[in-house]
C-alpha cells in the first residue's frame, strides 16, 4: 500500500509515526520480517558501510531533487534501496524488525512517492532527515554488536 503525503501537513505525522516505531522492536521482540529472502540475505559488506552508502545516495537524491532533476532523484533513491538497503534488511531485522520495516517503507514507498508527486523540496529534505535518523539508530545497534 502506497501512502500519499499532502504537502507539509503530513510531515509531523511522518515524524511521529517513524519515531514511535523505533523502539517497538524491543517491546515486540522478533516481529515481522519482509520475506524469508530478506531475512536470510547475506552480504560481505559491513552494515555500517551500507548505511554510509545509503546516506550518500540520499544526499545525492536530495540535491538532484532540489535541482529539479526529479527522475534522477527517484532513480537514485531506488538505487539506494535496491543496491544497498536490501542487503541491510536481514541483519537489521534480526536486531530491530520494526526499525527495519519503518525505514524500508520510508525509503521504498514514502520518499519515492513524494518525489514522483513533486512534493515541496522541504518535505523531501525532512523525509531524508527522518530516514537518516533511523539509519543512525540502526548504526548504533550494529555498533553495539561489535
Amino acid at each position: 500500500m502506497i501512502r500519499k503525503f499532502s504537502g507539509l501537513i503530513a510531515l509531523p505525522l511522518l515524524l511521529i509515526a517513524s519515531l514511535s516505531l523505533l523502539d517497538l522492536g524491543k517491546v515486540m521482540g522478533q516481529g515481522l520480517i519482509e520475506s524469508e529472502a530478506a531475512s536470510s540475505e547475506e552480504t560481505s559488506v559491513d552494515p555500517i558501510t551500507l548505511i554510509n552508502q545509503i546516506r550518500t545516495f540520499l544526499i545525492q537524491a536530495s540535491d538532484q531533487y532540489a535541482a529539479q532533476n526529479f527522475d534522477g532523484a527517484v532513480q537514485t533513491v531506488r538505487t539506494a534501496y535496491l543496491d544497498h538497503y536490501e542487503y541491510l534488511e536481514g541483519p537489521l531485522a534480526a536486531l530491530n524488525p520494526q526499525l527495519m520495516e519503518s525505514t524500508e517503507l520510508l525509503i521504498r514507498e514514502d520518499l519515492t512517492t513524494a518525489m514522483e508527486d513533486r512534493e515541496p523540496v522541504e518535505l523531501i529534505q525532512a523525509m531524508v532527515t527522518v530516514i537518516n535518523y533511523n539509519l543512525g539508530k540502526a548504526e548504533a545497534l550494529f555498533q553495539q554488536q561489535q
